[in-house]
């Protein structure tokens, strides 16, 4: 097969080779046209066909070509260890690794790294102390922090260029009781999610289809919902690429940015000079945006900012810290003013287009993405979600997809 390994690990498919001129392969997620066609060109323009396959075969092939090189065959070396920590890096980036664990002892035990890969904690590999501390002040001094600190927590983010693309790195660190601790967040931009591969259930995938659409004509509120490390900033991300952002003026509010979209203004929250997202949130207003990405609601004041946006016409997009989907209105609900309570409620039932609640369910080989949704049909439907008998298979002017 000529499908580069790079465009393989990039696309998380399996070749399974070529039949009657059709190239043939197995794709952990539904592919765009675009990238059908990435696959044709490296194929000399070849058809291509999807098979399915076991999501736990496909994974485990994608794992077998993820590049995992002896970490001292990268790390070590006097003459020009720089460069052997940024090979390190990108190495990780192309294997599809989303945090790197650098654990540091000074108690005579081993020191180890790690990289999370699909969700999956891989084994840890040894690596010298000596290496390791180099490591991590390389680290620290790329992101400006201070290298000399090993007990205090701190935070901060670098990027790499290669190949044409910028990749960031955003870093945490403190000291333990037995040494030191870092880890590494990639942010590759090409990993980002689109709407076709975030689901396979076709269904599911038409109404997220109809969610933008519905986007970029009038406002209203979209919830997506979850446990930390669920992906709900990557649904945010797909859901706003989705939009018509040539016609719309976007603004995102995180904390921290994780993925930029070209198109959308993203405004990073700076509690030490009081910039929470309250504050911005408000400053955004006064901007003229038609849709606005919170990328958390945490508190009373922005969770009423950002009702009150939906009832002056803005589409809203925002992640809560829920369990299910009922239980995302009721938390959103109970982070509301008392005196704003009841009108919030009202906002909720008329405005609330969507709540996506997703989680990463232990499997076999690795976690996989399960995501249990509400969709109002036709929008602006009256959702009595605060009735007692509210039965989310049965409830009239709803499509409800239970986690499966």
């Amino acid at each position: 097969m000529g499908i580069p390994l790079a465009l393989q690990r990039s696309l998380q498919i399996k070749p399974l080779g070529a039949h009657n001129g059709v190239v043939v392969i197995a794709p952990l997620y539904p592919l765009t046209q675009e990238e059908l066609r990435a696959i044709s060109q490296a194929e000399a323009g070849l058809p291509v066909m999807e098979q399915p396959l076991d999501r736990a075969e496909v994974l485990q092939y994608l794992r077998s070509i993820s590049g995992s090189t002896a970490v001292g065959s990268k790390l070590s070396g006097d003459a020009d260890y720089s460069s052997g920590f940024s090979a390190y890096l990108l190495e990780a980036a192309e294997a599809q690794a989303s945090d790197i664990h650098i654990r540091l002892m000074n108690n005579g035990e081993v020191s180890h790294m790690r990289r999370r890969v699909h969700g999956l904690l891989q084994a840890p590999t040894n690596i010298e102390s000596t290496v390791g501390k180099r490591f991590i002040t390389w680290v620290k001094q790329r992101s400006g922090l201070d290298s000399s600190e090993h007990v205090r927590p701190q935070e901060g983010r670098f990027s790499l260029f290669a190949d044409g693309v910028t990749l960031d790195f955003r870093v945490s660190c403190s000291g333990q009781s037995e040494g030191e601790t870092m880890v590494i967040r990639l942010l590759d931009p090409r990993r980002k999610l689109s709407l076709s591969r975030l689901t396979s259930h076709p269904e599911l995938s038409h109404q997220l289809a109809k969610l933008v659409q519905i986007g970029a004509k009038q406002g209203g509120l979209v919830l997506v919902s979850g446990p930390t490390g669920a992906g709900k900033t990557t649904t945010l991300a797909a859901l706003t690429a989705a939009l018509p952002l040539d016609r719309l003026k976007a603004v995102s509010i995180e904390d921290p940015v994780e993925i930029r979209t070209a198109g959308v203004d993203h405004l990073e929250v700076d509690t030490a000079q009081g910039l929470g997202f309250a504050e911005l949130l408000r400053a955004v207003l006064r901007q003229d945006p038609d849709v606005i990405i919170v990328g958390e609601i945490r508190d009373a004041e922005t969770a009423e900012i950002a009702l009150r946006a939906v009832e002056t016409g803005h589409w809203v997009m925002a992640s809560v810290h829920a369990g299910s989907v009922l239980e995302t209105v009721y938390r959103l609900t109970s982070l509301l003013p008392p005196d704003y309570r009841e009108l919030g409620r009202m906002t909720l039932q008329s405005r609330l287009h969507a709540v996506i609640n997703q989680q990463l369910v232990p499997h076999s080989d690795g976690r996989e993405l399960r995501i249990e949704a509400l969709f109002a049909n036709p929008p602006g439907q009256q959702v009595l979600w605060y009735d007692p008998a509210f039965d989310l298979a049965t409830a009239a002017g709803c499509t409800y997809f239970p986690r499966v």
